[in-house]
C-alpha cells in the first residue's frame, strides 16, 4: 500500500530489485530497465490486487520465484485464488549475488508513509480467523534443490519492523 506511488490506497503487487545488495542500486517495478513482462500475463508489476477479502470472502494470492536452470532467469510467477502463472522475469545478467543462487528468502508486505505520518496499517491488524480484512501468509516453502523439491517453512520466521 503506497499511496503517493499508486495514487490509491489499495494492494499493490510490486517487486524491488538490487543488483548490489541494495548499496547503490534497486529498481520499483518497471521503472527502470531489467524485469521482462511477459506478453501472456494476467497480472502487471505494479497493479492493484483486487478483490480483496471482505467479510468471509477470503481471496488468496500465490507467488512463485523460480531460477530457470536452463539460461538462469528468475522467473516471477502470480495467481489469484488460483495457480500461479508466469509474470516475467530478472534476467540473470542483472545479478551479481544472485546469478548462481539466493542466499536469502524474505516473505513479507510493504506499507509506507511519508516521515512523521503514521504508518498505513497492513489489514485491520485482526487475526486471519474469516477474512475481516486481515493479511496472513500461508502454505510458506521454499526450493532446496535442482529437483525443484519444495520444502515448507515449519519454524517461526523472524520478523522484522522498522
Amino acid at each position: 500500500i503506497h499511496p503517493e506511488r499508486y495514487g490509491d490506497s489499495r494492494p499493490h503487487l510490486f517487486a524491488y530489485w538490487t543488483r548490489d545488495g541494495y548499496e547503490t542500486t534497486g529498481c520499483f517495478n518497471m521503472d527502470c530497465p531489467g524485469f521482462i513482462q511477459t506478453g501472456t500475463a494476467t497480472m502487471r508489476l505494479g497493479a492493484a490486487i483486487d478483490p480483496v477479502s471482505h467479510g468471509g470472502s477470503l481471496q488468496k494470492v500465490a507467488l512463485k520465484l523460480l531460477k530457470d536452470k536452463n539460461n538462469g532467469d528468475w522467473w516471477v510467477y502470480y495467481g489469484f485464488n488460483s495457480v500461479p502463472t508466469a509474470v516475467g522475469y530478472y534476467p540473470r545478467s542483472l545479478f551479481t549475488y544472485m546469478a548462481e543462487k539466493a542466499s536469502d528468502v524474505y516473505f513479507g508486505a510493504y506499507a509506507i508513509a511519508d516521515r512523521g505520518l503514521l504508518s498505513p496499517p497492513l489489514g485491520s491488524g485482526a487475526r486471519p480467523n474469516g477474512g475481516q480484512r486481515s493479511a496472513s501468509f500461508s502454505n510458506l516453502q521454499v526450493i532446496v534443490d535442482e529437483g525443484r523439491t519444495s520444502k515448507p517453512v515449519t519454524e517461526d520466521l523472524p520478523t522484522v519492523a522498522k
